[in-house]
């Protein structure tokens, strides 16, 4: 390599790295638990893994019309959150730990991914289409153009369906 080119960022042995892993309450979750978990474990040998569950509230959330509590709800969010991080403390020796937000997904996962100054930062991408993409847009992509460091977009690959005639 010549010095012309650049290398890729490098921590030091005292370098700690942050991975920030947001999760939702959608099947991805697992998935981006497992991504946060193995890029701890294998890429930084000192690393955290932060994951972060916000609970969202905003204008058009009203679950007290619904006959549901607010402080149920999030006490139930709480558990989502701890349910994963005992989980990615199986898979990873790294220190977990969970953060519990309540507000907009997009503004609190940017705030967080800030005030830890994250070097990585996963959010799970479900695919959305019409009317509920219309409405709630790509919180994955408002993120990464928000983002304070780089993101990594979780999906679940796609398998194409073979006929059988």
């Amino acid at each position: 390599m010549t010095d012309t080119e650049s290398s890729p960022p490098t921590f030091e042995s005292e370098d700690i790295a942050i991975v920030l892993a947001a999760i939702d309450t959608s099947p991805l979750t697992g998935l981006v638990v497992e991504y946060g978990a193995r890029l701890a474990r294998r890429t930084w040998q000192n690393a955290q893994l932060h994951l972060l569950h916000v609970f969202r509230s905003g204008p058009f959330d009203r679950p007290a019309a619904a006959g549901l509590h607010t402080e149920d709800l999030v006490a139930e969010a709480q558990d989502h959150l701890d349910f994963h991080v005992r989980i990615a403390r199986r898979q990873c020796p790294a220190p977990v730990t969970g953060h519990l937000a309540v507000g907009d997904p997009v503004d609190e996962i940017v705030r967080r991914a800030r005030s830890l100054n994250a070097d990585l930062l996963l959010v799970g991408m479900q695919d959305t289409f019409g009317l509920q993409r219309f409405l709630l847009g790509s919180v994955a992509e408002k993120v990464a153009k928000r983002a304070p460091c780089s993101v990594l977009m979780i999906r679940r690959k796609q398998r194409l369906i073979k006929k059988i005639s």
